[in-house]
């Protein structure tokens, strides 16, 4: 017995149809790859001759550039017009449910495909890793809303996997019409959390986690009347009516088994990707061996013992060597991340030496000799900007921080709230 056919030619009330034209409109200027690419050259061009004003788009890693926002405004009147456009050259459709089909179909693919990967990101945490050396050694107070996010998502294994494995089943719940339902609503509670999130910590990702909201939400309106019956008014209803894209049954099962396979080929690639990544670059990389906080206790320039007075601008108070051979000098007179001195390092552990490197030329900018005086005691050696310097430094890494060793306890007879 064959599926009833969704598409029947129930009229569109003028509302109905007008919405439909600027949703749809709005989406292909906004998740269209190429559309998308030509209202790039569009936006500048055009607030360049009415505001005289030339944006620039420049990769940043934020969505929520001055460019971003006149995009989104130019995308919503172009939309507006298109729709105003369309309703008067087309007046004789009564519905456009072809249309929202292959609108719908495209919508779960392209959310789902995002909430695939962000999920997987957390779920093998590459985008949330734990807090590095340096970070542990920031007064909270030095710290951005975003560093302040990022450093305790990154902190529990348990938080970013299980958000992570929520926007994943969101993700995957998608790919399938008979699922879309409890996906969109899935992706909507996962959606809103992150939006909020970007908003309250000031993460540059709020437009396009409201676009992602606002695209979850469109899912979910296609089956409102069925849920408000279920969920408010507790009236019955009938099963979801699905229709399959082509008509031959050879079509349908061809085109779910080639889906299937897609799917199992791009998560499957996804997580072998998250894997290398985090080896390379996450909490499972390897520690480099002279990986540790090192507290400088005695700093000796040119013969000269510099006391550890905090405005001084030239004696070190900490040196930090971290994973992926990153070395942070930090001054006596530092306050926040601009003030550190970003370093590569490579240690020869055979010779007893370690090196800092600069990360715009490749440079050598000092190489250290030391010599371990007992387990936690070092001595470092060396010529720093053609000053001698000499340093007795103690050894600590991050299981002598409060906020790494503390763990989790099922029993507290008092709440530990430091």
């Amino acid at each position: 017995m064959n599926q009833p056919n969704t598409l029947t030619a129930t009229p569109w009330n003028g509302f109905t149809k007008f919405l439909f034209r600027f949703f749809f409109a709005f989406c292909a200027f906004s998740i269209l790859p190429v559309i998308g690419n030509i209202l790039f050259t569009m936006t500048n061009n055009v607030i360049g001759s009415l505001l005289g004003i030339e944006v620039s788009h420049h990769p940043s890693g934020s969505g929520d550039t001055l460019y971003d926002y006149y995009k989104l405004a130019f995308t919503f009147i172009l939309a507006l017009i298109v729709a105003l456009l369309w309703t008067l050259i087309d007046r004789k459709s009564k519905e456009y449910k072809l249309m929202l089909y292959w609108q719908e179909a495209y919508i779960r693919y392209y959310l789902g495909a995002f909430m695939l990967v962000y999920g997987f990101s957390k779920v093998i945490k590459t985008q949330f890793v734990y807090p590095s050396l340096s970070q542990l050694l920031f007064p909270l107070g030095n710290k951005s809303p975003m560093g302040l996010a990022w450093t305790f998502m990154g902190y529990s294994d348990t938080y970013s996997i299980f958000s992570g494995l929520c926007e994943v089943a969101g993700g995957l719940l998608l790919m399938y019409r008979k699922t879309r339902t409890l996906g969109a609503v899935v992706c909507f509670g996962v959606m809103l959390n992150v939006f909020l999130m970007n908003m309250s910590y000031d993460i540059p990702v709020k437009l396009f986690s409201f676009e992602l909201l606002l695209l979850s939400a469109f899912l979910i309106s296609l089956d409102y009347k069925r849920l408000v019956n279920v969920f408010i008014l507790n009236k019955p209803v009938s099963a979801q009516l699905n229709r399959n894209p082509f008509k031959p049954k050879w079509a349908n099962l061809t085109t779910q088994a080639l889906k299937a396979i897609a799917i199992i080929t791009v998560v499957t690639f996804m997580v072998y990707n998250g894997l290398e990544s985090q080896a390379q670059y996450g909490d499972t990389a390897p520690k480099p061996p002279m990986y540790g906080i090192y507290e400088v206790e005695e700093f000796v320039i040119n013969s000269d013992t510099i006391p550890p007075v905090l405005t001084d601008t030239v004696r070190w108070r900490y040196f930090v060597i971290d994973k992926r051979n990153s070395a942070n000098v930090f001054k006596m007179k530092t306050s926040g991340y601009h003030n550190l001195i970003y370093y590569r390092s490579e240690a020869d552990t055979i010779n007893k030496e370690i090196s800092f490197f600069s990360y715009n030329d490749s440079t050598e900018v000092v190489k250290l000799n030391y010599i371990k005086t007992d387990s936690i005691h070092y001595t470092f050696e060396g010529i720093y900007k053609n000053d001698t310097i000499k340093m007795n430094t103690l050894r600590t890494d991050e299981n002598d921080y409060l906020l790494m060793n503390r763990g989790f306890h099922w029993i507290n007879e008092y709440p530990y709230n430091r």
